[in-house]
């Protein structure tokens, strides 16, 4: 049995140990589901008559679901999640990519011709990378005695235990609502699930329903929980972790005025398993910046170290464990980064600063375009548009140079806004184009997807 299935299962032993798994429909206690998983797990291999295959998840965020994580786990299987809710075209890219030997999903149990031995593959979770943000699916496989190694650490950063209560509103496609689970599930706390887009609109509502005391979601939730009227922030919610984008000073502290009393910021990539480094804030703090991104922390989570290294850009943040996966189990990400280093290094393609011992995450280094012989830091510069005037943009540089913004909205705020831009960029950071589009183009995790935006600021340019 791998190290992960002993921590689960000690979990029903471990006192003051109530854990409770739930849904909007079902509950389970600790010894319901490490039960429930264990029938599961005699189902899956017996469809996939092998003793230890690779099953496909394709369930909605449920108690169903967390079986499901709980029996690969148990067993020391592989599993790879897919969103029942991505388009058909999506998920069967992703299952052709995976080959996966069994396929559970609302339907059941079915086998799965399977055209490649994985007879040699160690057994873990097939995390979906974004790699360069956008194009074809790409997957890493982190092994179970990796995750071990690294959930007692990540649950001490977000400081969970038993007493804890766990809100997750993202599908376990999404790697950073994995990590949310197995750190939530190590630690013995509790786990509440809803996959309703409902609660994904009006997260401070459904943590208020719960009495969740924690929640890990990316920074652009933050807009959404500020906008929520006539719901009481919930006074249970003590740890608001942020992760998957930089975040802000600005948003850290409208999650204060929400009235959560602590934001822990975490930075890591699907490639490397977890988080590797965090930083946490109390209300009151002072929150120090770098081009508008808040500190990442000193880069240490367990035996994962987050550090910087030169690049042609600037700086790139390297994580480095001797638990990072081998490499990528298929596709390949879109442009030069993430890049394995050896086998216990990866450069993340972020662009990272430091301030004495603290690390700043400042965004992609394809991100960072030189301008009138300065940097021009694209990630930075929306950031700054969104905090002086709650636009969201997304801006590209042309192969001459010029600066193209798709600026979220119907438009009618465009001339306002070329008026203003000068009052809050410098000069040599001024977009050339303001296109306006109804919606930023974005992946499955809630990230922009970037090749999409790509091509639409090429199409804006030609338009323009």
């Amino acid at each position: 049995m791998n190290p992960l299935a002993e921590r689960i299962r000690s979990v029903r032993t471990r006192p003051r140990s109530q854990a409770v798994i739930a849904d909007r429909r079902t509950s389970v206690g600790a010894d319901g589901l490490v039960g429930a998983a264990e029938e599961l797990r005699l189902a899956l291999v017996g469809a996939a008559g092998v003793p230890r295959p690779l099953v496909a998840v394709s369930l909605p965020l449920s108690t169903d679901a967390v079986v499901a994580l709980v029996a690969a786990i148990l067993g020391d299987l592989s599993v790879c999640f897919v969103d029942p809710s991505a388009a058909e075209e999506h998920r069967r890219t992703l299952l052709q990519a995976l080959h996966p030997d069994v396929v559970l999903d609302r339907s059941g149990i079915r086998a799965v011709a399977s055209s490649s031995s994985r007879s040699s593959l160690e057994a873990g979770y097939v995390a979906m990378s974004s790699g360069s943000t956008g194009g074809g699916p790409k997957g890493v496989l982190s092994s179970w005695a990796g995750i071990d190694a690294f959930v007692p650490h990540g649950a001490a950063a977000l400081d969970l235990d038993t007493s804890s209560v766990w809100a997750e509103v993202s599908h376990l496609s999404y790697d950073l609502a994995m990590t949310n689970l197995l750190v939530a599930l190590a630690a013995g706390s509790s786990l509440h699930l809803s996959g309703s887009l409902g609660d994904r609109l009006r997260p401070l509502g459904f943590c208020a329903r719960v009495e969740a005391t924690h929640l890990r979601l990316a920074p652009r939730f933050i807009d959404l929980a500020a906008n929520e009227r006539g719901a009481a922030s919930p006074r249970t919610l003590r740890v608001w972790g942020s992760g998957g984008d930089r975040l802000s000073a600005a948003d850290a502290q409208r999650v204060f005025d929400l009235g959560v009393p602590t934001v822990v910021n975490t930075y890591g990539t699907s490639e490397t398993i977890g988080f590797a480094s965090a930083a946490r804030f109390d209300a009151g703090d002072d929150l120090p910046t770098v081009h508008g991104a808040l500190g990442i922390g000193r880069g240490t989570v367990g035996a994962w170290r987050t550090s910087i290294s030169p690049a042609e850009a600037g700086e790139m943040l390297a994580i480095e464990s001797p638990h990072l996966p081998d490499g990528y189990l298929f596709g390949a990400p879109n442009g030069e980064f993430p890049r394995w280093d050896g086998a216990e290094r990866v450069h993340t393609g972020d662009i990272g600063a430091s301030r004495g011992e603290e690390l700043f995450c400042l965004g992609r280094a394809g991100r960072r375009v030189k301008r009138s012989a300065s940097f021009v830091d694209l990630d930075a510069l929306d950031a700054e548009v969104k905090q002086a005037f709650g636009l969201a943009t997304f801006t590209a540089a042309t192969p001459e140079g010029d600066l193209v913004s798709l600026v979220e909205g119907n438009g009618t705020h465009l001339d306002d806004l070329r008026r203003r831009l000068p009052t809050v960029l410098r000069p040599d950071s001024l977009p050339d184009v303001l296109v306006p589009v109804a919606q930023l183009p974005r992946l499955g995790n809630g990230k922009i997807d970037q090749a999409a935006a790509q091509l639409l600021t090429e199409g804006g340019l030609t338009a323009s």
